[in-house]
C-alpha cells in the first residue's frame, strides 16, 4: 500500500478534478445563458453560487477519484457531493420565482438526476438501478428539453442548446459514480470511444456558447456551419482521444502516437470559409486561429506528457502557458468592456476559456503519452468483488 500511495499522489487528481469542476460550472453557466439569450445577465452570484460550487465538486470527485485508484473505498458522503450545486437556490431571485411560480428550480433537477445518474451506474443489481435509473432518464430528458427554449428543437439552435445540456449532465451523472466502489471493468474500447466523445460534444458546446457570447447578436446557429464543422469535429477528435487512451493502457499499438494530430480536426472550419468567403477566410485571423489554437493545444500537451526530453518539454509547456494570456489581454479589444477581467462577465469568460484550453491540452497529451500495460485494469477490476459483497449494505446506506 505505501508503494501505491507513493505512486498515486492525491495532487494530480485533486488539481485534474477542480480544473474539470471549475470548467463544467463555467460551461453550464455558458448553456444558461444560451436558454434565455440574449437577455441573461451576469454577477457576482454567477462566481459565488455556480463556479465557486463547481470547483468544490470537483476537487472532491478528484478526491474520490484518487481513493479509487488506490482500490479504498471513500467516503459515503462524497455520494451526495452534487448536491452542492443547491446552493443556487441562496440566490434571492431563483429563490423567490421557485416559491412563488415554481420556476427556478433547475438547480434541483441536475442535482437530483446527477445523484440518481451515479447510483444507477454504480449498482450491479437491476432493482436497484432501475428506479434510480428512471428518476435520471426523465431529468436527462427533461433538461435536454428544456433546450425549447433557446428555439425550436427542430432548429438548429434549438437543437445545439438542448444537446449541450443533455451532455454536461450526463457528464456529472458519469463523474457522480466516482465515490462508489466500482462493480464493472471497463467495456472496452468502445467504452473509451464513447466516453471521448460525449467529452469532446460537451467541451465544443461550450466552446460554442462561448463565442455566442463573444459574438453577441451577430451570431447565428446554423445546421452546416455549426454542426458541420464545429460540433462534429469536436465529437471526433474527442471518441479519438478516448481510443488513444484505451490504446495507451493496452500497451499501445504500431503508429498509435499519430492520433496526437486529432485536434487538427478543428481546422475543418477552414472548409466552410472556402466554400462560403474565400478570398475572406483568413480575414480578422479567424481562419489562423482555427489552425493555432490545435497546434498551441497539442504543444501545451506535449508538455504535460512527461514523454520526451525535457529541452522539448519545458519549451512546449511555456508555450502551452503563454497561450493563457492571450484571452485576458485581448478581451476587451474582441469582446467589448463588459469582458474585462474586473467584471463578473470578464471573469466567466476568462475561466471558461482558459479551462477549456487547458483540458483540451491535458486530452492531447494522452497520445504523446508512454503506453502501459494494466492487464484487466486491475484499478477497476481490484475491487469488483468487494462491491458486489458490499453492495445490498450500501444500497441501504445511501
Amino acid at each position: 500500500m505505501h508503494s501505491a500511495t507513493r505512486r498515486h499522489r492525491p495532487t494530480p487528481y485533486l488539481l485534474v478534478g477542480g480544473l474539470c469542476g471549475l470548467t463544467w460550472a463555467a460551461g453550464l453557466r455558458g448553456w444558461m445563458a444560451q436558454l434565455v439569450w440574449p437577455a441573461s445577465s451576469y454577477t457576482w452570484l454567477t462566481v459565488v453560487l455556480i463556479m465557486l460550487p463547481g470547483l468544490v465538486i470537483g476537487l472532491l470527485l478528484g478526491w474520490a477519484a484518487y481513493a479509487r485508484s488506490l482500490g479504498i473505498r471513500s467516503s459515503r458522503w462524497l455520494a451526495f457531493t452534487p448536491a452542492l450545486f443547491a446552493v443556487a437556490l441562496l440566490d434571492p431571485e431563483i429563490f423567490r420565482s421557485l416559491i412563488s411560480d415554481g420556476q427556478g428550480g433547475g438547480a434541483l433537477i441536475v442535482v437530483f438526476t446527477a445523484l440518481a445518474g451515479g447510483f444507477a451506474l454504480s449498482r450491479r443489481r437491476w432493482p436497484a438501478r432501475l428506479g434510480s435509473g428512471l428518476v435520471a432518464l426523465l431529468g436527462l430528458l427533461l433538461l435536454g428539453a428544456i433546450g425549447g427554449m433557446a428555439g425550436p428543437l427542430s432548429s438548429a439552435r434549438g437543437a445545439w442548446v438542448s444537446l449541450y445540456g443533455f451532455s454536461f449532465i450526463l457528464l456529472l451523472c458519469l463523474a457522480s459514480v466516482l465515490p462508489y466502489p466500482p462493480v464493472r471493468p471497463p467495456r472496452g474500447a468502445w467504452s473509451f470511444t464513447a466516453f471521448g466523445a460525449l467529452c469532446g460534444l460537451a467541451w465544443v458546446s461550450a466552446l460554442r456558447g462561448f463565442m455566442v457570447e463573444v459574438a453577441g447578436a451577430e451570431s447565428q446557429v446554423e445546421w452546416v456551419n455549426t454542426w458541420g464543422f464545429i460540433l462534429l469535429p469536436g465529437m471526433l477528435i474527442g471518441a479519438l482521444l478516448g481510443l488513444a487512451e484505451f490504446v495507451r493502457r493496452t500497451g499501445g499499438r504500431p503508429r498509435w502516437h499519430l492520433l496526437a494530430l486529432s485536434p487538427l480536426l478543428f481546422a475543418a472550419i477552414l472548409v466552410a470559409g472556402l466554400i462560403e468567403e474565400p478570398t475572406h477566410m483568413f480575414e480578422g485571423g479567424i481562419g489562423a486561429g482555427a489552425i493555432a489554437i490545435p497546434v498551441l493545444v497539442m504543444i501545451g500537451g506535449h508538455g504535460m506528457s512527461g514523454r520526451g526530453s525535457l529541452w522539448t518539454r519545458v519549451p512546449a509547456g511555456i508555450v502551452g502557458a503563454a497561450t493563457l494570456v492571450v484571452w485576458p489581454l485581448t478581451a476587451t479589444a474582441v469582446g467589448g468592456p463588459s469582458f474585462a477581467l474586473t467584471t463578473p462577465q470578464g471573469l466567466w469568460a476568462t475561466v471558461l476559456y482558459d479551462g477549456l484550453l487547458v483540458t483540451f491540452a491535458l486530452a492531447a497529451s494522452v497520445p504523446q503519452r508512454e503506453p502501459v500495460w494494466t492487464g484487466a485494469f486491475p484499478d477497476s477490476a481490484s475491487t469488483v468483488t468487494q462491491a458486489e459483497e458490499a453492495d445490498h449494505d450500501h444500497s441501504a446506506a445511501v
